[in-house]
């Protein structure tokens, strides 16, 4: 008797699939068990190319050494391979899987966007296998037309990820290259340069050379993480020295709006990827400087949690973000109107690569904040892994 519950609990881990060879493993070894079969095997056709993706067969262990059985179940499937992947009448292969499914046998086509992509076969123990278990292996054929649905979708659209990730690694080193000698040139202006006010100038340059060059990178990192996982490089250093040498670099940008910095920072050694662990630090002090207000102060803390979780705060005295604001502010390339004064808005970016970084290290980037009173963002990330 065929156990529903079975059946059930397969179809429902059959929806969480998201590949090919997965939804093979799963599908011979489930439903072998559940219509009770010698063997269960699967073909499916790659439609782009017109050969075989996958195949697998499953024996029970009582008819892995059936010599007749191997022999009829690969003389079936090459039979129907052949007629699969040399463009034969759909209806020539649908009436040849119907002529074949009868007493102790049942072949389940794969239709793929109404386009047979392969099938399903099984070779009961018994004569009436078919009209026993027939019902249950075409609920199941439906349910992989659908999921083959789903996961060809998210194969699509993770193709479409690379190929922007590619598309943006390209026209990113063709940014970088005048950047670069635009900072250049802009130095080598500022050492000759003997006016003040045309230092000025050049400076603005450079640092808005310098601030495109980082938002390009930014975004090349960002879309690369979406399309594959963040690779970290951790290794041990002091996170309090990292810091301090970061907040002296903003100290010309602190000085214009006379921001005052304080900060308490834990001396001790922390495991991270540097280079990730200073894109964070640099992108939350540029926001706290960058959307604070003329006056304004910026208060930083580092400590170890009781979770043994390196914990870094940063508040501001800023515009705030309003509560509309709140659930998106960590979107790709979202933009929060921060008040109606109109000062420096952001490019969206920093802040979603500030969380994906948080999260590849295993942490979490979260932030409360108040319209008008300022904003306390601050990361964790742990360090008993």
């Amino acid at each position: 008797m065929t156990n529903k519950k079975s059946i059930y609990y397969f179809l429902k881990k059959l929806n969480t699939i998201t590949g090919y060879k997965e939804l093979a493993r799963e599908l011979t070894l489930n439903l072998l068990e559940i219509c009770d079969a010698y063997v269960c095997w699967i073909c499916l056709i790659n439609f782009e190319t017109g050969k075989v993706d996958v195949k697998r067969f499953q024996y029970a262990e009582d008819a892995i050494n059936n010599i007749e059985l191997h022999t009829e179940t690969e003389k079936i499937n090459t039979i129907a391979t052949d007629f699969l992947t040399n463009n034969y009448d759909t209806e020539d292969i649908m009436e040849y899987f119907e002529s074949i499914s009868n007493s102790d046998k049942i072949i389940e086509p794969i239709i793929y966007r109404d386009n047979l992509l392969g099938y399903i076969g099984l070779i009961g123990k018994s004569m009436d296998f078919n009209e026993e278990y027939g019902d249950i292996a075409g609920i199941v054929a439906e349910n992989v037309n659908s999921r083959l649905e789903i996961i060809s979708l998210n194969e699509e659209n993770e193709k479409a990820m690379r190929e922007r990730v590619e598309f943006l690694a390209s026209i990113s080193h063709e940014f970088k290259t005048p950047l670069n000698s635009i900072i250049g040139f802009s130095a080598v202006l500022r050492e000759k340069c003997k006016e003040k006010e045309n230092v000025k100038y050049i400076d603005n340059i450079s640092k808005s050379s310098k601030f495109l060059l980082s938002l390009i990178q930014d975004v090349l990192d960002l879309a690369r993480s979406r399309a594959n996982p963040m690779e970290l490089k951790c290794e041990y250093f002091r996170p309090k020295e990292v810091i301090k040498d970061i907040i002296w670099g903003f100290d010309e940008v602190r000085k214009e709006k006379n921001i005052e910095f304080s900060y308490t920072l834990s001396d001790i050694i922390i495991s991270a990827d540097l280079r990730r662990f200073k894109q964070l630090i640099y992108n939350l002090i540029s926001n706290a400087i960058k959307f604070n207000k003329i006056n304004g102060k910026i208060t930083i803390v580092t400590y170890l949690n009781e979770k043994q979780e390196f914990v870094f705060e940063i508040k501001d005295t800023g515009d705030g973000i309003s509560k509309k604001d709140c659930a998106k502010i960590f979107n790709f390339f979202s933009q929060v109107n921060r008040n109606q004064l109109k000062r420096q808005q952001g490019s969206g970016v920093g802040l979603a690569l500030c969380k994906t970084i948080a999260r590849a290290h295993g942490g979490d980037l979260n932030f409360k904040s108040r319209l008008s009173y300022g904003s306390t963002f601050w990361f964790s990330i742990p360090q008993n892994q």
